[in-house]
C-alpha cells in the first residue's frame, strides 16, 4: 500500500507493508492518492479497498491488480476506486497518468455532490453533471482500451400524461423512471436526466452485447412499475445505444445514443413490442 502527495515529480512516496500501516498513515496525515495492492495478505481482494472507503471516503484510490485479474479489477471501479493498474504492465509515465486521472476523478465526484450538477426532481445527474463526470471514464477507456455503453431513454407520451393527468402526475412519472434506472444500473455507472422526458446513462465496461440484458432489465422494471401502480396511463420508455467511441466526445455519443433511439422508435412503430 503506498499513499502519495502529488506535487512536483517525482512524488512523495509513502511505503508500508500492509493494511492497518496503511489506515494509520491516512489518519495521521493526509495524502492525494493511495495506491492498493488488493493482494495484501491481510486484506486479499476487494477488502482492503472496502475498509479504506469506510474510514475515508474521499482519498483517490488506485487498484493495483495481477495479471488475469480483469473481473477484479472491474470489482474495484464499483466498490469506489477511481482507476485500477496491473502490476508487471506499470511504467513510470503510465503511473504518472493514473495518478493524475484518479485526482481529477475524486474532485470531480466531490464537485458533483454540489447542487449544480444534480437534477432537482429526480436526484440523478443532469447534463452538466454527466458530461463532466463521464469525461474521464472517456479518457480512461481511451487510455487503456476499455468499453462502456451510452444508453438513451425518454419517456413515451410524458406530453400526453402532462396534458390528461396534470404536470404534477408527469412529475412522478419521471421520478418513478429515475429509480427505474437506479435499479436496472450498477451503482458505477453514470445516470442523468439531460432535460424534459429524456435520461442517459453511461454502463461502465459494457459493450454493445449487454444492450440486449440491459434493455430487457429496464423494461422488466417498467413493467413492474406498471404491474403495481393504478393510474390514467401506462409508463413506457423508448431506448438507444450506441458504444465507446474514441474519436468522439461525450456529447457526441448521446446525440448518438438518441439517434439510435429514435431510429428504433421509427422501426418498431407504435403499439409494437421494443425488444431493446
Amino acid at each position: 500500500m503506498v499513499p502519495a502527495v502529488s506535487g512536483l515529480q517525482p512524488y512523495e512516496l509513502t511505503h508500508v507493508p500492509g493494511l492497518a500501516e496503511g489506515l494509520e498513515q491516512l489518519t495521521e496525515r493526509e495524502f492525494d492518492v493511495v495506491l492498493l495492492d488488493l493482494s495484501l495478505p491481510e486484506a486479499a481482494g476487494l477488502d482492503g479497498l472496502v475498509r479504506i472507503r469506510e474510514r475515508h471516503e474521499d482519498v483517490p484510490v488506485i487498484a493495483l491488480t495481477a495479471r488475469g485479474e480483469d473481473e477484479l479489477a472491474i470489482q474495484s471501479l464499483q466498490a469506489g476506486a477511481q482507476d485500477f493498474l496491473q502490476k508487471g504492465k506499470i511504467s513510470g509515465e503510465l503511473v504518472t497518468r493514473a495518478i493524475r486521472s484518479a485526482v481529477h476523478i475524486s474532485n470531480l465526484q466531490a464537485a458533483l455532490r454540489s447542487l449544480s450538477f444534480i437534477d432537482g426532481l429526480t436526484g440523478l445527474y443532469n447534463r452538466r453533471g454527466f458530461v463532466t463526470l463521464g469525461d474521464p471514464y472517456m479518457k480512461r477507456a481511451q487510455r487503456q482500451k476499455g468499453q462502456f455503453l451510452i444508453v438513451s431513454a425518454d419517456v413515451a407520451g410524458l406530453k400526453q400524461i402532462n396534458t390528461a393527468a396534470s404536470y404534477d402526475e408527469g412529475d412522478t412519472a419521471l421520478r418513478a423512471v429515475a429509480e427505474i434506472l437506479k435499479r436496472s444500473f450498477r451503482d458505477s455507472d453514470l445516470l442523468a436526466r439531460l432535460d424534459g422526458g429524456t435520461f442517459a446513462a453511461m454502463a461502465v465496461d459494457a459493450n454493445a452485447d449487454k444492450a440486449p440484458i440491459i434493455a430487457t432489465r429496464v423494461q422488466y422494471n417498467v413493467q413492474e412499475w406498471n404491474n403495481r401502480t393504478i393510474r390514467r396511463y401506462q409508463l413506457k420508455l423508448n431506448l438507444g445505444f450506441t458504444e465507446f467511441d474514441p474519436s468522439g466526445a461525450i456529447e457526441d455519443l448521446i446525440a448518438r445514443a438518441a439517434d439510435a433511439r429514435g431510429a428504433r422508435r421509427r422501426r418498431t412503430g407504435p403499439g409494437k413490442k421494443r425488444s431493446e
